[in-house]
């Protein structure tokens, strides 16, 4: 790993496979929250609601610890935030087996969701410092879709361990055996992963201990609202599908194509970013999902849905390695990145209690897709300063030196 004077560091093969891998790990029982709240309902005999408020006291711990942990990125060795974490939530997901009530689950959630957060705190803040930001996190975002597909086939799996091991194993405990193990498997990599220098004003890297540039805050404000406002039409997906109609068979077809492109975008996004400015693209992904989300609303054949669906669904993933490119450029401390899962996720979860009281009150999905038109309106508007900015610095570095005059 070679460090740049301004404290950029350079992130690729084992470093960003290490990177990565600790993310997916540690942030597994996140991604995998609709099994969880299943599972709950399940294994306590708890009602819906109880599995969903254990599901926002996780998140939102993640999000109040991502801004917490965010603050001392660029100053607290790495490696000692990921082996505390990994071994708390190792120990919180073992804990969570044992639990016989709900309310006690309350407690051990909040607890790992605080230690998840520092571990997915660290590992965008220190993408966020990253030579090629948009490469490093287009790799990470891609795989967070791999991620996903590949939970898809395991925790159904891990539902019917109590059928394979001896004891008195619910079906929800295979799921936390799982992110037990998984917490473990991450141990492995807390090594390997890059570590830049800590810094601070006295240092070559000075900048980095710099205030942060405050339309920086209005970005992650608009960037938590485009998420809001995308989440208040995509928790309808399923039911537009079925009201379309189409069987749940088929739109599961549709949503695993969905996923090979939220596999893909991030990757082609990483690849551009490096090389173009921010503006263009950014602006042409947010008008694609006002576009689809719009024609999604209002979807009322088969072939409207396969089109606007999948696409929907994914077009924030693809338009992440530009933002987050964008952040880091006008951040060098890479805080600002850090920070960024804090406000996407509280922007997602107050989306399905709002998006409901929309449907109720508009008698159809067109409501909501006008609500997330504006919503994602006025985040892009909230996001153009920090975009414009870190194209301002690109072209500015990229520029040649002025051509000396010749004497007469």
């Amino acid at each position: 790993m070679t460090t740049q004077g301004d404290g950029r560091i350079e992130i690729r093969g084992g470093g960003l496979l290490a990177l990565t891998a600790l993310l997916l790990l540690a942030f597994s029982a996140m991604v995998a929250m609709p099994f969880n709240i299943s599972g709950i309902v399940d294994g306590f005999a708890a009602s819906n609601a109880a599995a969903g408020t254990v599901a926002s006291i996780e998140m939102a711990a993640v999000a109040v610890s991502v801004l917490f942990c965010a603050r001392f990125i660029a100053r607290v060795p790495p490696q000692r935030v990921y082996l505390t974490a990994l071994i708390v939530l190792a120990v919180v997901h073992l804990a969570t087996l044992t639990v016989s009530q709900v309310e006690v689950l309350y407690g051990t959630r909040l607890i790992a969701g605080l230690a998840a957060g520092a571990v997915v705190a660290t590992v965008m803040g220190i993408a966020g410092r990253s030579t090629t930001p948009e490469a490093t996190f287009g790799v990470i975002n891609s795989c967070v879709g791999v991620m996903g597909m590949l939970l898809a086939l395991i925790l159904p799996r891990a539902l019917r361990l109590g059928e394979w091991l001896p004891g008195e194993l619910r079906p929800v405990d295979g799921l936390y055996l799982v992110y037990f193990v998984f917490a473990l498997l991450a141990l492995a990599f807390v090594r390997r992963a890059p570590a830049p220098p800590a810094v601070s004003p006295t240092t070559a890297a000075g900048a980095v201990s710099a205030p942060l540039p405050w339309h920086g805050w209005l970005a992650l404000f608009g960037l938590g609202l485009i998420f809001f406002g995308h989440a208040l039409l995509a928790v309808f997906i399923v039911e537009i599908g079925l009201a379309v109609p189409l069987t749940a068979e088929v739109i599961g077809i549709v949503f695993l194509f969905g996923s090979g492109f939220g596999v893909v975008a991030p990757l082609v996004a990483g690849w551009l970013g490096v090389r173009i400015r921010a503006a263009v693209p950014v602006l042409v992904v947010l008008l694609a999902l006002i576009g689809t989300g719009l024609l999604l609303a209002r979807a009322a054949t088969p072939l409207a849905f396969y089109i606007a669906g999948p696409f929907y669904a994914m077009m924030p993933i693809a338009m992440m390695p530009f933002v987050l490119g964008a952040l880091s450029r006008v951040d060098l401390s890479g805080r600002l990145a850090g920070a960024h899962p804090a406000f996407v996720m509280l922007g997602g979860a107050a989306a399905p209690l709002i998006g409901g009281a929309i449907r109720d009150f508009s008698g159809d999905f067109i409501g909501n897709g006008l609500a997330m038109a504006v919503c994602v309106a006025v985040g892009s508007a909230l996001l153009a300063r920090t975009v414009l900015a870190s194209d301002r610095l690109r072209a500015s570095h990229a520029a040649p030196p002025a051509a000396t005059a010749k004497a007469g």
